[in-house]
């Protein structure tokens, strides 16, 4: 199974950095973000990368070449500047004929890979989503009344307990005959809600998996430091498939 590999956003959040290096090129662990996401996937024995690349392109393609150096074929799928998940996505649609897994570029986890694929193949449909918990700390009282407006519950600043989409698909090739070509276009707020629109099938996957984005400077040091202090079990996450 190829991944697709989503790495063509500006990473405005990471500026200054992100001025003279694209996000997926920031070291992590003392690798590159892109080379360390591909070292994770080639442990549930993906070694086929095509990597959606736009801003700063050419600095990633000659930072990481064709694989051959870490013994994986990877291919180019190129924008002359962001597209957006979906349309980033699409630029791949040549280089993809079969399911395939789609990850965005700029997220850290032990998810087992080989479980979400196997879930996708037992449930079927167009695609099937990770995800992961969220927790939202509401910082004032919450209130609910009734159409009198009796109050009929009061809690104290309550955390939400939400499920999240934590960036890594399995998607079958049909998902590209719902994104426009050479359109700025989104997964989370066009695609997935077209899917469903139509009535395709999309399922979930979760498992209690390290997951962290390097979306900020502060999630950028904090995941270097989470890495440093537990490589072992992030870098080879066990099977359990």
């Amino acid at each position: 199974m190829k991944a697709v590999i989503l790495v063509g956003g500006a990473g405005t959040r990471l500026r200054p950095l992100t001025y003279v290096m694209p996000k997926c090129l920031l070291p992590v662990a003392g690798i590159p973000l892109l080379e360390w996401t591909m070292k994770y996937l080639s442990t549930h024995d993906i070694t086929e990368f095509v990597v959606c690349v736009a801003y700063l392109k050419r600095q990633i393609i000659d930072t990481i070449g064709d694989g051959s150096r870490l013994g994986f074929k990877i291919e180019y799928a190129e924008a002359d500047s962001p597209m957006g998940t979906g349309g980033q996505l699409k630029t791949a649609e040549p280089m993809i004929d079969d399911t395939f897994l789609a990850m965005n570029g700029d997220i850290v986890t032990s998810l087992n890979i080989r479980n979400l694929i196997l879930r996708h193949k037992e449930l079927g449909g167009t695609a099937t989503l990770a995800l992961k918990n969220f927790d939202v700390k509401v910082p004032y009282g919450h209130v609910t009344a009734d159409a009198d407006s009796v109050i009929g519950k009061f809690e104290e600043k309550p955390t939400l307990h939400l499920m999240a989409n934590a960036g890594v698909y399995v998607l079958e090739r049909s998902i590209f005959d719902v994104i426009p070509a050479g359109k700025l276009y989104s997964l989370e707020t066009q695609v997935f809600p077209s899917l469903l629109a139509r009535g395709d099938r999309l399922t979930s996957y979760y498992e209690d998996a390290y997951w962290n984005d390097v979306g900020t400077m502060g999630d950028f040091e904090k995941v270097n430091d989470e890495l440093l202090a537990m490589q072992a079990r992030v870098s080879a996450p066990p099977s359990t498939a």
